[in-house]
């Protein structure tokens, strides 16, 4: 249960971070090339909530960018795209589904939600 919360409360501050300008600081990992991948609703959500389960401070994290230029809700430059704001709000309600507890279950170390995103991220 603390992992959700804490999901929720970093989607909540992602959101209010990048409310004002949807760009914030700037990545450094622009020399790197990603592919369009075709993702499901859920497929992108399951992606993003385990980027953020991943670290104490995945605004930090290449990995968490990384995930978010793939869903489509990132720029190549790893800031915060026009989608951004809509996703995290559609994330909010995904995320209290009761059908996202088994998923929440799968991924409840930093470990494990690395695992998933590394087997379900294809280049």
């Amino acid at each position: 249960m603390k992992a959700f919360l804490t999901t929720i409360l970093v989607a909540i501050m992602l959101s209010a971070c990048s409310s004002g300008n949807s760009k914030m600081g700037a990545g450094t990992s622009g020399d790197r090339k990603f592919s369009t991948v075709s993702f499901t609703n859920d497929e992108k959500h399951r992606l993003y909530s385990a980027a953020l389960a991943a670290s104490e401070s995945p605004l930090d994290t290449d990995l968490f960018k990384d995930v978010c230029k793939k869903i489509g809700i990132f720029d190549p430059d790893g800031t915060p795209n026009d989608n951004y704001m809509a996703f995290v709000s559609e994330h909010v309600d995904w995320s209290l589904k009761s059908e996202t507890d088994q998923f929440r279950h799968e991924i409840n170390s930093k470990e494990k939600a690395r695992e998933y995103i590394t087997e379900h991220l294809s280049e």
